[in-house]
């Protein structure tokens, strides 16, 4: 009897070790099979009076990202991030990230690259509706975003300073990239040095100083350079983190050619602006910017926005965020351009509602 009484029992303890176990293995490859995933969409009300071409007044749908990211292993992690229009879609960033080295970060595919303050954010992350005028005409309205491998190090400072490297595929400049980084010579890749200090003014009060530097070689025989330099001041209250706070950020930017006999001016300009948070879910800002030897969006001649000049901006604008994953913001630009061939001015009065949208999980947005 006793045999027979093993006989069913063994089998029957087997069988409760082996379901939690197979759960288990289950639940970790399902784990590893699925990143985090997150989506933000972008739609877009616009009225500018003083522009007639189509689409530049009414309602409309400005892109939807898709971001992935996911542990590969001890050693990295992988990120992605797919643009779509209402044209196309596009891989905008995928890249790889390893802390495996003390003090130190690689970044390795395509992402943006780490120039200033602005030129690091994705379009649903802007603080303003619109990109300020020089980053359209230096970097890109949405950053210098390039295949290449960057390396970050902490240094031994005795306050936050972060010293960053980075080296660059060559490529020729288009209406979103100006930059001319098609040297051709293996030697001659596109590079970046950045530095950024972070100081604790008091327990609420934190004071960023960087500098950037983004050069490579033309096909054109110049060395084509960006340069620039930020500064922001960034409250926000211990008690009321989520009430109360506010935003001082300036930055300059200047873009230049040369080579051994001459060097070249082609543009420069900055922007400051000022943000308030007044409520748990309310945002309001101010920015001012200028910019020299630039285009902008105000004229719907093509000849004329192919003629640089000098551009004035003033913006004003107050968001709502019901919640984490929603915002709507109103704001108001006035804009003036002058013209250099016939000393005529342009002006843009736009008004512009944008709804934003996020679900599931979304990255962190650097401080």
């Amino acid at each position: 009897m006793k045999t027979y009484i093993r006989i069913f029992v063994c089998p029957l303890l087997l069988l409760c070790v082996a379901i939690p176990i197979h759960a288990q293995t289950r639940s970790i490859i399902s784990n590893l099979a699925n990143p985090a995933i997150g989506m933000s969409a972008l739609f877009l009300g616009q009225a500018a009076p003083n522009l007639t071409s189509p689409g530049s007044t009414g309602p409309g749908f400005q892109e939807a990202e898709i971001s992935l990211i996911s542990t590969v292993d001890p050693l990295w992690t992988l990120a992605g991030n797919f643009t779509f229009d209402a044209g196309s879609g596009v891989a905008e960033e995928a890249f790889a990230i390893s802390d495996s080295i003390p003090n130190v970060q690689i970044k390795v595919g395509e992402f943006r690259a780490a120039f200033g303050k602005h030129g690091t954010l994705h379009t649903h992350a802007f603080p303003f509706i619109q990109a300020p005028v020089i980053m359209s005409n230096t970097l890109g309205e949405e950053g210098y975003k390039n295949a290449g491998i960057e390396a970050g190090w902490m240094t031994p400072l005795p306050w936050y300073c972060e010293l960053t490297l980075g080296a660059y595929r060559q490529s020729e400049s288009s209406p979103d990239h100006p930059l001319n980084f098609n040297g051709g010579s293996m030697d001659n890749i596109p590079y970046l040095v950045h530095l950024k200090n972070l100081i604790d003014v008091d327990d609420d009060t934190t004071f960023e100083l960087g500098g950037s530097a983004l050069t490579g070689m033309g096909d054109d025989g110049f060395h084509h350079a960006v340069y620039g330099a930020d500064l922001t001041f960034r409250n926000i209250p211990l008690r009321q983190s989520n009430q109360r706070g506010w935003i001082l950020q300036g930055e300059y930017l200047r873009k230049v050619s040369f080579d051994q006999t001459a060097a070249n001016f082609e543009t420069d300009g900055w922007y400051g602006s000022f943000q308030y948070r007044w409520g748990q879910e309310w945002w309001s800002g101010f920015r001012v910017e200028e910019a020299f030897n630039s285009v902008s969006d105000i004229s719907d001649n093509p000849t004329d926005t192919s003629l640089s000049g000098h551009v004035q901006r003033a913006s004003v604008n107050i968001a709502w965020l019901p919640s984490e994953f929603s915002e709507m913001k109103l704001e108001y630009g006035l804009a003036k351009a002058d013209n250099p061939v016939d000393g005529s001015t342009q002006f843009d009065n736009r008004v512009m509602l944008q709804f934003n949208y996020i679900i599931g999980f979304h990255p962190p947005h650097a401080y």
